[in-house]
């Protein structure tokens, strides 16, 4: 007996590893759901960069406020120098002392320099003194270096040529582009987060869907399994009576095909539940064999949420995305017209420059470093453009309009959509009280169906049309209470309250 229980265990535990381990059931609610999707959802991630990517385009519009602070740097190699002077100047420099001497030599000799100047004697001699000093001390060759040197100096050495400047500059005034730049990138930045919200508005509502789809599903899927045991039940029942002779075959007959007629319905609703739950999964970004049960479809009862959507005129403006959207939209486009005419108006900005050269431009362009600086005030008049100006202004101005009359008719529709909304959660209350009154009748009919059955006062084909109105309204009243829970999400996306 003992070895029988070890064998017995032995077989039971290689059973439970050739099964392998079974995957743990995730109970997922509504919120968790929506969660997950935002957070996967592509669209949602790009309107998330899309608000990074204005805030960092209101940080550089912001930037224009403050000075701005470049660095140049610059070396050029040149094949010649610069020459002050030509050729033949040169020439006539380094040959300076040679020219003096020839001069004197000449005026020595010309008869009216002489007679001018050279009759007394005194003048004479010291002339002639003169004349032996230079020779003497050789001032000839001095003149001639005193020239080459001043030639020399006249040669500017730019074969190479460094440079260096820091340049700030602050604007004083620019006709109103920098506040406008301002204030249309932080519109810019409300309206991609307005955007995002849209987006996130349009994943919750997809979301919904598919979530209450498969409550829905879920629901029939037991309420068609109940139809099932039901024909089943019956299907027997009628064995009996046939066997007992109150029944025929064609009476049997009629309860298989409505067997296999609810068989075949259960396994396309099993089927069914299996791909809208992928499909959710997929939605919140969770493999798509993952087994998931949600909490609405454990409970077994679809319980509409008792809440009411209040909402104002000026709150349907405020909070609907698409037309703050188009407010925002009009605020940008009229922020532009005035950059446009900001083009046309004068500007003035103070600037200030550090300048490094080498060669020195202040120092007779020796070779070393030197520095400057200088301030100043600059200013910018646009005089004609032969109306260039004028015509993109009024084009930016008829943009602003475009979208006022886009906001305006979005307006319009929305308050339609809105009213529309309404009359369907109307309608879908209506829809439910019906159903619910069809469903109570359709028990009774069914539960009077079955003793008049049993009593053999009644045939087998009105058990099967009470089963199958049972069924129907069962389902209709399923549907009814999805639609009404739909339609509170709808109205509240249409109000822009959905969150």
């Amino acid at each position: 007996m003992k070895q029988i229980k070890v064998f017995l265990g032995m077989v039971c535990l290689v059973a439970f590893l050739a099964a392998g381990p079974s995957k743990a059931q995730t109970v997922l609610t509504l919120e968790e759901c929506r969660a997950m999707a935002l957070e996967n959802n592509s669209q949602s991630k790009v309107a998330r960069e899309k608000v990074a990517a204005a805030e960092y385009d209101s940080k550089a519009a912001f930037a224009n406020y403050l000075p701005k602070v470049s660095a140049t740097a610059l070396y050029l190699h040149n094949s010649e120098n610069i020459n002050l002077i030509n050729d033949e100047q040169r020439n006539s420099l380094s040959s300076l002392g040679t020219s003096v001497s020839n001069i004197s030599t000449s005026l020595m000799f010309d008869a009216k320099f002489r007679d001018l100047y050279l009759n007394d004697e005194t003048v004479r001699n010291t002339a002639n003194y003169i004349i032996q000093k230079m020779k003497a001390s050789d001032v000839k060759g001095t003149l001639n270096q005193l020239g080459q040197g001043i030639s020399d100096d006249l040669t500017l050495d730019v074969q190479n040529v460094y440079a260096g400047a820091i340049t700030v500059e602050e604007p004083l005034y620019a006709g109103g582009k920098i506040r406008a730049y301002n204030k249309m990138a932080d519109y810019a930045k409300q309206l991609a987060e307005t955007q995002l919200s849209g987006e996130d508005q349009k994943v919750i509502v997809t979301v919904d869907e598919a979530y209450w789809q498969i409550v829905s599903i879920a629901n029939k899927l037991h309420l068609t399994e109940q139809y099932v045991d039901l024909l089943r039940q019956m299907d027997q029942n009628v064995e009996i009576m046939k066997q007992e002779g109150v029944a025929t075959a064609s009476d049997q007959l009629s309860v298989r095909v409505k067997l296999n007629e609810a068989e075949m319905s259960q396994i396309k609703a099993q089927n069914g539940l299996a791909l809208s739950k992928m499909l959710l999964c997929q939605l919140c970004g969770m493999p798509l064999d993952s087994e998931i049960m949600l909490r609405d479809e454990m409970e077994g009862a679809l319980d509409i949420p008792a809440d009411t959507v209040v909402y104002t005129q000026e709150d349907l403006y405020e909070n609907r995305p698409e037309l703050k959207s188009l407010e925002l939209a009009v605020n940008i486009y009229d922020m532009k017209s005035r950059i446009v005419r900001a083009d046309y108006l004068p500007t003035v900005a103070l600037m200030g420059n550090l300048l490094v050269t080498n060669p020195s431009a202040s120092n007779g362009f020796v070779n070393d470093f030197h520095a400057m600086w200088n301030v100043g005030v600059v200013a910018r008049i646009p005089v004609f453009h032969f109306g260039e100006g004028m015509s993109k202004y009024r084009r930016a101005k008829s943009e602003v309009l475009l979208t006022q009359y886009q906001l305006e008719d979005a307006r319009g529709k929305v308050s339609l959509q809105v009213n529309q909304y309404e009359q369907k959660i109307a309608e879908a209350d209506s829809r439910l009280q019906m159903a619910l009154k069809n469903m109570e009748n359709a028990e009774e009919n069914l539960r009077v169906a079955n003793i008049g059955f049993k009593e053999g006062v009644v045939e087998s084909s009105l058990v099967l049309a009470a089963q199958t109105a049972w069924l129907q309204a069962h389902s209709e009243e399923i549907d009814a209470r999805i639609d009404r829970i739909m339609a509170t999400v709808y109205l509240r996306q249409a109000t822009g309250q959905l969150r």
